[in-house]
């Protein structure tokens, strides 16, 4: 009965107004654009920019619900906190939905995955309405129009490769098509390459504006949806075109990449561009960041999520040689100050480390950039199960507080204006150092690998902390001359097997990129990530650590997430779920 009795209103109402009114009925309402209005070059950037405003994982304007992370460009949620590298972080008592992401219990009904979906969605449709704009256009240069429209493709294919990792199983919508009857039973590579493929011929290789798509960016971008698919021989004339012929160059510091200070630099090839403090709002930054941060009264944000492992600690462990401890870094695990109060005593381990982790890992005793020593456990909510480490990369340097960050936005504070650098060159030199492995070119990945070793060779954290509590009372000490920690990273001598390189490579990626949203696809794509995910559970929870993660397993069902249940209620007959959930 509910359905005639809207139609009945509805026309009563029309009735109402018709006889108020006739003129009533050609004004349009506020708000509301007339579509021929952006049937121009202006009109159509207008609407990429609306699109590449969703690259963030927001809508501009948008509150964020509690739901961070959710289709963040990051991709912590799903890249990071279902690897080896980190654990969701805060407290347990937090949000629920996470917590099932790690613990590898997520059911359709997980509201997150319809917000992964949903924001997805609206950002294709907003590439969409760009072309079809352009498409109704006239009078745009033909050069200036194949830039919007390849620009508009790059972005479809983005977004739809952000839902094609987490979900298996996904539509491909394109233009002036009824989104509601696409079908996702064809799967969606082809079409990410046919319009990365066109992004490519048509792009700009120097964009006018920083954030835009450039020619580089599409192909480094394809080179990365050829390794998904394990289509080495397609990434490669890809990656050595940007190699040899690209205007790219490996920054002198591997901090570089995540220095606010520093950003679209030599090294980034597509880079998200966050601005606050401009009077636009929160949108246009890293929203998800305000609860990423480290708490404790000397720094006073929010909510240490994104908590680093005891594995991906372990991992930064090297040898007498200074080289990765490929097989054996899980033996005799270092847990830091895990349990201990920041009243107490603890001293660092004094093994030997690559100088990126104290980059990358934020842990006691340690100076974190500008804020001074990271104190412990004060730092976070709940140690116990989370572990004693805090997300390193994402945080900016105390000086420029107020102009990277906000003072205050929705319930936290210290939204980052920091740009998140999603490919750099160093992405591109590891993939072709990848390649060359599969294809047994081990002298090419050996000078490759060695390339991003020796840049980071002398990237030490100095400043030696030399007080072993942090008690209200103490007296913090720093000698400025010596190291933090023992730093140790030198070039492999070589590579002599194919198995030997595979582990190399995969490893220094892992070191490279960790906490930046790649490891659980990078492990499920290299076909590792049932053996390599539980052989972690295990050698992390061993000795009752994190123990609101026992019980936790991994199976081959939980490779990808599965269709949000709302969707397929909404899609009856069009959208299927994965036959594995």
């Amino acid at each position: 009965m509910k359905k005639p009795i809207l139609i009945i209103s509805a026309f009563f109402s029309l009735f109402l107004l018709h006889g108020c009114s006739e003129e009533f009925l050609d004004e349009k309402p506020y708000g509301a654009i007339n579509q021929t209005l952006l049937n121009n070059e202006e009109g159509v950037n207008s609407l990429l920019i609306s699109a590449y405003a969703m690259l963030d994982g927001y809508a501009e304007g948008e509150a964020p619900s509690g739901n961070q992370g959710e289709a963040s460009v990051m991709n912590w949620v799903w890249g990071d906190v279902p690897s080896d590298d980190m654990h969701r972080g805060d407290q347990n008592g937090g949000w629920t939905q996470i917590n099932d992401v790690e613990r590898y219990e997520v059911r359709s009904d997980n509201e997150w995955l319809n917000g992964s979906w949903g924001v997805n969605y609206e950002a294709i449709s907003r590439a969409n309405d760009a072309l079809l704009a352009l498409y109704e256009s006239e009078d745009i240069p033909e050069t200036r129009y194949k830039q919007l429209e390849a620009e508009a493709k790059f972005l479809r294919a983005w977004f739809h490769f952000q839902l094609r990792m987490v979900f298996e199983r996904i539509p491909y919508i394109l233009e002036g098509v009824d989104a509601t009857q696409v079908k996702n039973d064809v799967e969606v590579w082809d079409q990410i390459e046919g319009d990365l493929q066109f992004a490519i011929d048509n792009l700009n290789p120097n964009p006018s504006d920083p954030g835009r798509a450039s020619m580089w960016a599409a192909m480094a971008f394809k080179a990365r949806v050829h390794l998904f698919q394990q289509e080495y021989a397609e990434a490669k004339p890809l990656l050595d075109d940007i190699i040899i012929d690209g205007p790219f160059q490996l920054e002198s510091h591997f901090y570089n990449n995540f220095d606010e200070e520093k950003q679209n630099n030599g090294e980034s090839i597509f880079e998200i561009q966050y601005s606050v403090n401009d009077g636009a709002g929160v949108a246009n930054s890293g929203i998800d960041h305000q609860t990423l941060y480290p708490r404790g009264s000397d720094v006073g944000l929010c909510c240490a999520y994104s908590a680093p492992s005891f594995d991906l600690f372990n991992a930064f462990k090297v040898d007498e040689n200074g080289l990765p401890l490929l097989d054996t870094f899980q033996d005799n695990l270092l847990v830091e100050d895990y349990g201990i109060l920041t009243t107490e005593s603890f001293t660092p381990t004094d093994h030997l480390l690559d100088p990126r982790v104290d980059w990358t890992i934020g842990r006691r005793g340690i100076p974190f950039l500008d804020w001074g020593p990271m104190s412990g456990s004060d730092w976070m909510l709940d140690q116990l199960n989370m572990g004693p480490f805090v997300n390193k990369k994402i945080m900016w340097y105390k000086r420029n507080r107020g102009e990277i960050s906000t003072e205050s936005s929705y319930w936290a504070s210290g939204v980052n204006g920091n740009n998140f650098r999603v490919l750099r060159l160093g992405h591109v030199l590891l993939w072709r150092a990848e390649v060359a492995v599969e294809e047994n070119d081990l002298s090419t990945a050996l000078s490759l690998v060695n390339l991003i070793r020796n840049r980071a060779a002398d990237d030490m954290v100095m400043g030696k902390v030399l007080n072993d509590s942090f008690g209200s009372n103490d007296q913090i000490e720093i000698d400025e001359t010596q190291p933090a920690a023992n730093y140790k990273l030198e070039p492999y001598p070589s590579f002599p097997s194919q198995e030997y390189a595979r582990k190399a490579v995969r490893h220094e990626i892992r070191m490279e990129f960790a906490l930046e949203g790649m490891r659980y696809f990078d492990l499920r794509r290299w076909g590792i990530a049932n053996e390599t995910l539980n052989t972690y559970l295990d050698s992390e929870l061993d000795g009752g650590r994190l123990p609101w993660l026992n019980g936790s397993s991994y199976g081959a069902e939980d490779d990808y997430w599965p269709l949000p249940q709302v969707q397929l209620d909404l899609q009856i007959g069009i959208l299927e779920q994965d036959p594995d959930h």
